[in-house]
């Protein structure tokens, strides 16, 4: 590993922190352009209805400036989605989930715009509605769609199930549940559009994939991508519910229409019920082992929710299966995953992508399995660890970066001990927890997984990205701005990043899968190589020598007489004679043929994984039930470190996310008639609820493809505590709770 590096690693502050505390940074509903006009979305109040008819003459009679678009105002395509085109820009025929956008009212302000709304008389039939993923497909379910309610299955299997169970000594079936959750960032959807005067139009967002907005919103109005630009600004918060186009589309439909400019913000109770969710799921687990511990099968059957429309759901669904074995060898294993609509608000990605689901099944299980055998459930793992050579279900080949799993599980040994040293409080119990985590980095087989951004050497010297993704607040650009500086041997405060403009920047793809630091890191030292190989040449022209005989190093151009002479200059002449002097590199991710299993579809197999684990110690009150996390210790391997505040900070982050969907947070059906929408009654963890004592150790095992070795962070930093949390509380009162939250009431109900 390199060790003489002077920018990686670096807690390196972001250039953008200070706009951000100060109140100073622009969000998309910040920016302010001329005559801007404001939309709002009539939404369904049915979860399952049949429109028979839209009135709009009393919100357009109330004021003669208002505008009321509905279904036949789409001029493109009227359906749109991630994956598939199945969901409506605006219901026309039949809506299928509460919230569902059915028109969409335009006027001066946005008073004008609610009142307008509120006029707007649509006539429905109630139908029956479905929301079970098992009830749904059933056959006498009531259909979300024509085509039936089983919108993808997924088959993995490996070995002999069969002989894996007639080996095993002991054999436990078991039966889990995650609810539904909201992403919960603090900017809610919105979107800004304006028609320019040659007919173009541009498109602010708050989002993780502009480039793919691009295209929608041109499918939407029916013109070339050409004609669309869409411009990013600061994102607060995305976690994966802003790979989502329906705001974007919104706002350009509205803007579109009235050939002027529309804002669209939305309110809370809007982005509960109309934006994606994570995945609640059932999982049936069926696991044998021998008495020493061994494991020999495991079947596992999962039904998903992914509510009325697909979103990102049958690859949410693809990622479950090829994770739902753990980072364990198992030589006989069986996934079954369908993927259900239900009259549900939909679910698409979420930080994670179906590995945190999955995880609290299987780790759950596991330390019950433990239990039965008795055996020490840190000892049962390391018995079953993967190890190089071992294959996964989808008959992945682990290689050498497996054995980081080791290494975690030792220090999560020490960290127990450590914790059992620790006292409860009066009154309370003490209860110590772990588990053990994978995740997938990349899009998975067979699926464009490409980055491409561009450098440019400014006149003053400095050295601009034009980078062609969307930093989320997770510090995209901070990393970058690293790795170029070190690569170019320049200062960190020499290199700056551009706001994201699809009509200037390249397409980086979407900011997802824990893939960018790898994607962009590597597109960027290649970058680097190119913008030195360019400045050199340009050099050469001006200087009348040979390319030969100059030299690059931190910023400047050596001759072999010993003269230097700074880039800027050259950048210079460059910039008077109409040019830039850039480079533009493209990264993809690598599924090597020879050794990615092909059998599977599209987007499947995942072939690179980053490893943790999570230990945790809660105290219970055995009286009322409550549970409060008092210590965690994170142990991950992140290859190498880029940015140690950023990776600390996007772990911290993540077991306090992974803390509200262990204890707290929930979006359930309020007595069959609506959907929890409002912070009064989703409770997230807040700063009270936060560990005193949070440790991070970070393992720096380099990945030979990554930059500087660097991996992936920003999923898995979640992924093991809810299942190291509900161990806890188990250890703590001998209480398991299956079915996520682990709440009060819950916990009481086990003990009974």
């Amino acid at each position: 590993m390199e060790t003489n590096l002077k920018i990686i690693g670096r807690r390196e502050p972001r250039k953008e922190s200070w706009s951000k505390v100060s109140g100073s940074a622009q969000y998309t509903a910040d920016i302010v352009q001329p005559n801007t006009r404001f939309g709002v979305v009539v939404r369904s109040p049915h979860h399952h209805a049949r429109i028979l008819g839209i009135d709009t003459s009393s919100a357009v009679s109330s004021s003669g400036s208002v505008i009321v678009l509905t279904a036949k105002d789409v001029p493109g395509a009227r359906t749109f989605g991630s994956l598939l085109q199945d969901q409506p820009v605006l219901a026309a025929e039949e809506v299928r989930h509460m919230g569902e956008p059915v028109a969409l009212v335009i006027a001066e302000t946005l008073e004008s715009a609610r009142k307008a709304a509120q006029e707007v008389r649509v006539s429905y039939e109630p139908l029956e509605a479905v929301f079970d993923p098992v009830e749904a497909l059933k056959p006498d379910a009531p259909l979300v769609h024509a085509d039936g309610n089983l919108l993808a299955n997924y088959e993995v299997s490996s070995g002999d199930l069969k002989a894996g169970f007639a080996e095993a000594e002991v054999c436990m079936e078991e039966n889990f549940s995650v609810q539904r959750i909201s992403p919960g960032y603090l900017e809610p959807e919105n979107s800004l559009a304006r028609v320019n005067p040659d007919g173009s139009i541009t498109v602010w967002v708050s989002s993780q994939m502009p480039f793919v907005d691009r295209q929608i919103i041109a499918s939407v109005l029916g013109v070339p991508p050409e004609k669309v630009q869409v411009k990013g600004a600061v994102i607060g918060g995305a976690f994966g519910g802003k790979e989502d186009a329906s705001m974007a589309v919104l706002t350009a439909l509205a803007a579109w229409s009235i050939h002027g400019t529309v804002r669209i913000v939305n309110t809370r109770r809007e982005s509960f019920v109309a934006h994606p969710k994570r995945h609640p799921a059932k999982f049936n687990i069926k696991v044998g082992a021998k008495r020493d511990g061994t494991l020999t099968a495991l079947q596992i059957g999962v039904h998903m929710d992914t509510g009325a429309y697909a979103s990102l759901g049958p690859a949410v669904g693809q990622l479950l299966t090829e994770v739902a074995q753990g980072p364990y060898h198992i030589p006989n294993v069986r996934v079954d995953t369908k993927v259900v609509y239900t009259h549900s608000p939909y679910s698409g990605a979420m930080r994670g992508f179906g590995s945190p689901q999955a995880h609290f099944a299987l780790e759950s299980c596991l330390d019950m399995l433990a239990d039965r055998l008795g055996m020490d459930p840190l000892e049962l793992r390391r018995k079953n660890l993967l190890q190089p050579g071992n294959a996964l279900n989808t008959q992945v080949v682990m290689d050498e970066s497996v054995l980081s799993l080791a290494q975690c599980l030792e220090r999560a040994y020490a960290a127990r001990e450590k914790l059992k040293q620790i006292q409860p409080g009066p009154g309370r119990r003490s209860g110590i927890g772990m588990a053990l985590a994978m995740q997938t980095v990349g899009l998975g087989a067979k699926v464009p997984d490409n980055s491409t951004h561009r450098l440019e050497w400014l006149p003053d010297g400095k050295v601009l990205i034009h980078l062609g993704a969307s930093d989320l607040g997770q510090g995209l650009a901070t990393i970058s701005e690293q790795i170029v500086a070190e690569s170019l041997g320049l200062p960190f405060s020499a290199v700056v990043t551009a706001h994201l403009d699809t009509s200037t920047a390249p397409d980086g793809g979407v900011t997802c899968a824990s893939r960018m630091t790898y994607l962009v890191g590597n597109a960027l030292l290649d970058c680097s190589k190119l913008l030195k190989k360019n400045l050199i040449e340009q050099a050469a022209k001006d200087l009348r020598l040979p390319s030969e005989e100059l030299q690059y190093e931190s910023g400047e151009v050596i001759l072999s007489d010993g003269r230097h002479f700074k880039a800027g200059e050259f950048a210079s002449r460059a910039a008077e004679a109409g040019n830039a002097l850039q480079a533009e590199a493209t990264a993809s991710f690598p599924y090597p043929e020879e050794t990615t299993p092909q059998h599977l579809p599209i987007g499947m197999p995942h072939v690179k994984f980053v490893f943790a684990s999570h230990v945790v110690r809660v105290e219970v009150d055995a009286d009322f039930g409550t549970v409060e996390v008092k210590d965690v210790v994170a142990i991950h391997d992140v290859g190498r470190v880029i940015n140690r505040a950023a990776v600390e900070g996007q772990i911290e982050g993540g077991i306090v996310m992974g803390m509200g969907y262990a204890l707290y947070e929930d979006m359930p059906l309020k007595d069959g008639k609506r959907w929890v929408d409002s912070f009064t009654e989703y409770l997230l963890p807040t700063a009270q609820d936060v560990p005193g004592h949070v440790e991070i150790q970070l393992l720096e095992n380099p990945d030979p493809g990554g930059p500087y070795g660097a991996k992936g962070i920003a999923e898995i930093a979640l992924v093991p505590t809810a299942p190291a949390i509900a161990n806890a509380v188990y250890d703590a009162l001998k209480v398991r709770v299956r079915d996520l939250p682990v709440t009060p009431e819950k916990v009481i109900l086990s003990r009974a």
